[in-house]
């Protein structure tokens, strides 16, 4: 099989001004552009690489990539350790937090808006613990 990719980013077409969207993650909206996520989506694309302007190319990293990105912080993101798993917040950023889409794990401390390293993993959606008797 023809390897088609050497690493995992993707290139499509921004419904959106993602220029200053580093580190945002990003989905497509019903007519195949790329939008930011928000906090009660289950399954990004992946993360703003390079964005462009509305109509314009962004290059994307998708989740399986292999290295430490940024990922941007939302404004209130919680206690960020290294270590701490990010889920998604508005506007494609991340924040701490059990529960919600896990996109990825912090690598450094971070605060508001900040691009902090780390690293993406699948999306996956942690649920609040159940409160059984």
């Amino acid at each position: 099989m023809a390897i088609i990719h050497q690493q995992a980013v993707m290139r499509a077409e921004s419904g959106v001004d993602l220029r200053e969207c580093e580190g945002c993650f990003v989905k497509k909206d019903a007519s195949g552009k790329l939008v930011l996520c928000t906090e009660n989506d289950t399954a990004p694309l992946g993360v703003v690489h390079v964005g462009g302007d509305k109509g314009e190319m962004t290059d994307y990293l998708l989740p399986a990539h292999q290295g430490i990105v940024g990922v941007r912080l939302h404004a209130s993101p919680g206690a960020v350790e290294e270590g701490t798993r990010l889920v998604l917040a508005a506007k494609g950023t991340v924040k701490a937090g059990p529960t919600g889409t896990q996109v990825a794990v912090a690598c450094e401390e971070g605060t508001g808006g900040q691009l902090l390293e780390g690293y993406l993993t699948l999306p996956t959606v942690q649920a609040a613990p159940s409160s059984g008797s």
